[in-house]
Parts: C-alpha cells; sequence; structure tokens
C-alpha cells in the first residue's frame, strides 16, 4: 500500500515536470518569434528611413515579401504600405508575421517628413 501511495506521488511529480518542461519550450518559441518578427520589421523601418524621400520605394502604394533564414526553419511574411498624409509627410506601415502563426503579427509605423528629414 505504502509503494503504491509513493510510486503515485512520484508519477504525478514527473508528470508535473514534464508538462511544466514542455510549456516553457513552447512559451520561449513564442517569445523567439515575437522577438525575430519585431526585428524584421524595425529593421526594414530603418532601411527605408535611409532612403531619399522621393525614393521608388517610398512612392504611396503597398508591397509584400517572404523571408526565409537560412538558420531557422520559420518563413517570415513581411507587408509595408506608404501612403502620403500630406504634401511633405508620408505613413509606412509594416506589418510582420510568420508563416506559421499569421494570427500573431507584429505591426509598426513610421511617419517621415521632408521637411525635417526624418
Amino acid at each position: 500500500m505504502e509503494f503504491l501511495i509513493s510510486f503515485t506521488l512520484v508519477t504525478l511529480l514527473l508528470t508535473g515536470t514534464a508538462q511544466l518542461t514542455i510549456h516553457t519550450l513552447l512559451i520561449k518559441r513564442n517569445a523567439d518569434l515575437n522577438m525575430k518578427t519585431a526585428e524584421l520589421a524595425s529593421s526594414f523601418l530603418e532601411c527605408l528611413k535611409s532612403l531619399p524621400y522621393e525614393s521608388d520605394v517610398l512612392k504611396e502604394g503597398s508591397s509584400e515579401d517572404s523571408i526565409k533564414e537560412d538558420c531557422s526553419p520559420e518563413k517570415f511574411h513581411r507587408k509595408w504600405t506608404v501612403k502620403n498624409i500630406a504634401s511633405n509627410m508620408k505613413r509606412i506601415e509594416v506589418e510582420c508575421f510568420s508563416e506559421n502563426r499569421s494570427f500573431k503579427k507584429t505591426r509598426l509605423v513610421l511617419y517621415l517628413s521632408k521637411e525635417l528629414g526624418f
């Protein structure tokens, strides 16, 4: 009888530890994907900021591309929209997400001013 009780307790302890470990790995993976989408969006905005205001890439409209890195099995999608909100101001919205987690998107917005130069 004592053996069955101790065996049950050890089994519950091992099962709880395994569940906790699996849950921790899932949370880490989600955090890594969130960090990667934020990194892709912000680096793209930095690239757009360095372009001249009249650049073809900064013309009003929408575009999309896919990114596949060698070190990661994930494929990411990046969409961006450029809107002229005034004669000397543009609004650039960049949205990034993993192909496997399209419900979790990272969206960043940048306002460019021709007069201020940024």
